[in-house]
């Protein structure tokens, strides 16, 4: 019985120091991997299964998309107008606040994207985030990704360290 005891606590410690110990930040360096590799398969392990997206550009109709594959149907439309053009995309982050509660993270923050074409930066576009992130299958996950458009000057006031792409 003491044994049995003790495997459950050493579980239990090993599971809560495993979600202690990832790192949030992975999420998004897997994201901009994705935009680099215009990968949309790589989009469905950052979502959550009921995970739900909130595109609220300016001159756009708000929209919601809601389950991870159909996250990953949008994504890989939006990919689809870059394969085969030569083109690259690179997007970076800025967290600029970040609260952990529990299992949830809540995420605030900047993204740049900008399409690259021979080499050559062809045009950015920056963005407002807030996100909330579950610790699930091991990895931090998007149960809600939310986002607007910016300027760069707002985005460049940000003072906080970026997550950058993976090269």
């Amino acid at each position: 019985m003491k044994n049995i005891l003790m495997l459950f606590l050493v579980l239990g410690y090993l599971g809560f120091a495993q979600k202690r110990d990832s790192n949030p930040n992975a999420v998004y360096e897997k994201f901009s991997e994705a935009y680099a590799t215009l990968d949309a398969d790589i989009l469905l392990d950052c979502y959550t299964d009921d995970a739900a997206l909130l595109n609220l550009y300016d001159g756009s109709n708000p929209n919601s998309i809601k389950t991870a594959v159909k996250i990953k149907d949008y994504f890989a439309k939006f990919f689809g107008r870059f394969e085969g053009s030569g083109k690259k995309l690179k997007l970076s982050f800025k967290i600029t606040d970040r609260e952990t509660i529990g299992e949830t993270v809540y995420d605030n923050g900047y993204y740049k994207l900008s399409v690259i074409s021979n080499n050559q930066i062809e045009r950015t576009s920056y963005g407002k985030l807030s996100t909330i992130l579950k610790f699930k299958d091991g990895n931090w996950k998007f149960v809600v990704d939310s986002n607007s458009n910016t300027d760069e000057e707002e985005y460049n006031k940000a003072k906080v360290s970026s997550i950058m792409q993976p090269n």
